[in-house]
């Protein structure tokens, strides 16, 4: 199973998408491929924070087609994926390296469900000990 990052689900959502991410995503199962729910709550923000207008309600339908698309497939920020945190953040620490908290909170899902992570934003991920696939780059 693989957790695409919010960058790449940012990157699906928008009117000309990289094509090299597109054809990433299409080569693949949709059973392969999770969201979690922090991503969710990114692109919830992002959508709350622009205003009234064609591009909010845009990104409103491709978030509704985004929900159905992953419909079964949204991992959860839950117990164990707390715990990995907590180790996967106090190793960032002592190593210098303080993982951001988005990154982080999806880093500790993918790893509480043995998943690779799909993003542009390898370092946090490679820190963990993820193993990362980059669709820019794929």
């Amino acid at each position: 199973m693989i957790v695409l990052d919010t960058n790449v689900v940012s990157e699906a959502m928008k009117p000309t998408p990289n094509p090299a991410v597109m054809a990433w995503l299409n080569d693949r199962p949709a059973d392969e491929l999770s969201i979690t729910t922090i991503t969710i709550a990114e692109l919830l923000f992002g959508m709350a924070v622009l205003p009234d207008g064609r591009r909010r309600l845009a990104l409103s339908g491709a978030y509704d087609r985004l929900m159905q698309v992953f419909d079964g497939r949204v991992l959860s920020f839950d117990e164990t994926a707390a715990q990995r945190y907590a180790i996967l953040a106090a190793a960032a620490r002592a190593a210098g390296r303080p993982l951001p908290l988005p990154d982080g909170y999806i880093a500790a899902i993918a790893a509480a469900h043995s998943c690779s992570v799909a993003t542009r934003d390898v370092s946090p991920f490679t820190a963990c000990g993820l193993e990362v696939i980059d669709p820019w780059k794929s």
